[in-house]
């Protein structure tokens, strides 16, 4: 292999710099590894020891190793409707994999593009993003320093609508995935691994464990990102997880939207071996048939649900330092 087959093997073009090409390369490996497709057949063993060669080969490639560009002007869309900018960010040098070690490139009101910025590296900036609002709200009511319970609850609150912000799953999801299939009607149908394990209450452990292969499994409520699951029998399941991450906000809007329809089959059950239930959990295939009105699906505005959490975490912070517990 040399390095022009390397880059067609990972999609690199003269345009793409070293940032570029770790996101390609980690989508591909994410894409096709047998661990990740859920099978072992030759084929994927193949074309995923490629990926890793093709990777191995250009990582000491000059245009690789450079640390990325600061850019006054970042090239991604940008919608002026978000509540609040942020900053992006991207991996200080390519040759070195930490999750500590980024640098800031730009700040403003620029939504996510899987081609251009690490999924984990948009988390982070919507995090200092929601964090951000909340120390301001903080220092407005003279209070630092505060780490209970409502401060984390509304974080978690605030950084789910400050990600779907960012996101539009209907420019995103092609991007990170490609359609199983498309059906007579021209809808797109994808096929995604997930699962569910439950390591802590008995009862799901117990409901997981009982499981059957090529049994179906069914959605019953969608709660702020998670996805909530239960048996034939209507018995809790406990939430949907995929392998990545990104997935989360680039299929819920579609189900929550009602322009997406679900099945969801077991494929494999793993439990502890012994006589007492530690843990369980059941490998599951994710599929999902897009409507044709999906590609042109945009995120509900959030802006009124923000000010809310704000609002409510201000009237919070104020009523307990008036009763003197802050």
């Amino acid at each position: 292999m040399d390095i022009e087959q390397a880059k067609q093997i990972l999609g690199i073009t003269e345009e793409d710099d070293g940032r570029t090409a770790k996101i390609k390369f980690r989508r591909l490996i994410g894409r096709y590894h047998p661990d990740v497709a859920g099978t072992d057949s030759k084929e994927l063993q193949e074309l995923s020891q490629k990926i890793n060669a093709a990777y191995s080969l250009l990582k000491n490639e000059e245009f690789f190793l450079t640390k990325a560009v600061r850019k006054d002007i970042w090239k991604e869309k940008v919608n002026e409707f978000v509540f609040t900018a942020r900053n992006v960010y991207a991996p200080y040098h390519m040759d070195i994999d930490s999750e500590g070690l980024y640098q800031k490139i730009t700040h403003g009101k620029y939504m996510w593009d899987p081609d251009e910025e690490e999924f984990s590296l948009f988390l982070r900036s919507i995090y200092h993003a929601a964090r951000d609002l909340l120390d301001a709200v903080e220092a407005e009511c003279n209070v630092t320093g505060n780490t209970d319970t409502l401060r984390i609850s509304s974080q978690e609150r605030l950084f789910h609508c400050l990600a779907m912000q960012f996101v539009e799953p209907a420019d995103c999801l092609p991007k990170i995935a490609e359609p199983d299939k498309v059906d007579k009607e021209n809808r797109k149908i994808y096929r995604f691994r997930a699962y569910v394990g439950e390591k802590q209450n008995l009862d799901i452990m117990r409901r997981i464990a009982s499981l059957r292969a090529n049994e179906n499994i069914y959605p019953v409520a969608l709660r702020t990102g998670r996805l909530m699951i239960a048996d034939k029998s209507g018995g809790s399941l406990g939430h949907l997880s995929f392998a990545e991450d990104e997935l989360y906000y680039c299929l819920y809007p579609f189900m929550s939207a009602h322009m997406a329809q679900v099945r969801l089959t077991v494929k494999m059950v793993q439990k502890n071996k012994g006589n007492y239930l530690r843990h369980a959990k059941a490998e599951i295939e994710f599929l999902i048939r897009l409507s044709k009105e999906a590609d042109s699906y945009r995120n509900p505005d959030m802006n009124g649900r923000i000010e809310k959490i704000l609002s409510d975490y201000r009237n919070q912070l104020r009523g307990a330092a008036y009763a003197g517990r802050l």
